[in-house]
């Protein structure tokens, strides 16, 4: 893709809207998380989940060095 035809992305905080489950349909206006590791060396994995239907939404991994 040339450059000619880049789109910018645009980042916009939207505090206003409450994002919605992918499973269950609810509204999330918190999610849940469970780690696993120190995360100094080893480092610390990351579960998100929704604190209704209990389904993953996503992985997160930290490692300090």
């Amino acid at each position: 893709m040339s450059k000619a035809n880049a789109v910018p992305l645009n980042i916009i905080n939207r505090n206003d809207l409450t994002p919605i489950c992918c499973h269950c349909d609810k509204g999330l206006t918190e999610v849940y998380s469970k780690t696993k590791g120190v995360g100094f060396i080893e480092g610390k994995n990351v579960l998100y989940f929704c604190p209704h239907c209990m389904k993953v939404l996503g992985f997160g991994q930290s490692r300090m060095i």
